[in-house]
């Protein structure tokens, strides 16, 4: 269905625009750059410390079985540009999950264990946090670079993320037995003929299996964000009982 897709959309760039080649280039590019997807959404009633709690802890929850790892490479404070005593946490950490890929991918890349290398920067200063995640392995079938940006609104009281995620698959339809592995020698035409076949099936089984997962991702979250509120109401629970009993024995 996306091959008929995509050759009728060409041809119909072809013969209505075939005096203005740059709309052909336009085409070839936007065929050439991967699908993005774009959301955002809304955390209400927490604080930026209740937030910056479950994004620095996120893991484990039980909403995210598939994670089994997850080791902190750096972890360093960096100016915040407004004074010597603001300053911001940088840390970097290296996460292993288990996926599957559909059937009709080829056997060597339906791996069980892949790693993502996410960096996240806590800013409060300014309330805000910023984390970027991308693969490790197998980037020349599909790299997913997701970046995410978590506002703390206080007005509302409430966190705001913003999410732009790219997918972008290099993979020609030729991947078991093709002698022609250097993808640069390749012309243009041939690249876009690739991307209209196995390359855009990877891209947009990822985008739409996205969908599913960045909701049990906000689900985890917010498992974390009421983890760190019972958390915080046992331990005030025993500050107080402990002043009592202070007081009992005066």
């Amino acid at each position: 269905f996306f091959f008929f897709f995509n050759f009728f959309f060409f041809f119909f760039f072809f013969f209505f625009f075939k005096k203005k080649k740059k709309y052909i280039y336009i085409y070839i590019y936007i065929k050439l750059m991967g699908l993005t997807y774009k959301d955002t959404h809304i955390f209400p009633k927490t604080s930026f410390q209740e937030f910056a709690f479950s994004i620095i802890n996120r893991y484990p929850n039980p909403f995210a079985p598939h994670i089994k790892s997850v080791d902190i490479i750096s972890r360093k404070l960096l100016p915040n540009g407004e004074g010597k005593e603001n300053k911001k946490l940088m840390f970097t950490r290296l996460i292993r999950k288990i996926g599957s890929l559909p059937k009709w991918t080829p056997s060597f890349l339906r791996i069980t264990d892949s790693f993502i290398l996410e960096t996240v920067i806590v800013s409060p200063e300014k309330q805000l946090i910023q984390s970027r995640q991308q693969n490790l392995d197998h980037t020349h079938y599909l790299k997913v670079i997701e970046v995410n940006k978590y506002e703390y609104i206080p007005n509302g009281g409430y966190i705001k993320q913003t999410s732009d995620v790219e997918f972008i698959s290099e993979v020609n339809h030729k991947i078991e037995g093709d002698q022609d592995t250097n993808n640069s020698k390749k012309s243009m035409w041939e690249r876009l003929s690739s991307r209209v076949h196995f390359g855009d099936a990877i891209e947009r089984f990822s985008l739409n299996s996205y969908n599913k997962r960045i909701l049990k991702s906000r689900e985890g979250i917010i498992w974390k964000l009421e983890y760190y509120k019972l958390k915080q109401s046992l331990f005030n629970n025993s500050l107080n009982n402990e002043k009592k009993d202070e007081l009992l024995s005066i």
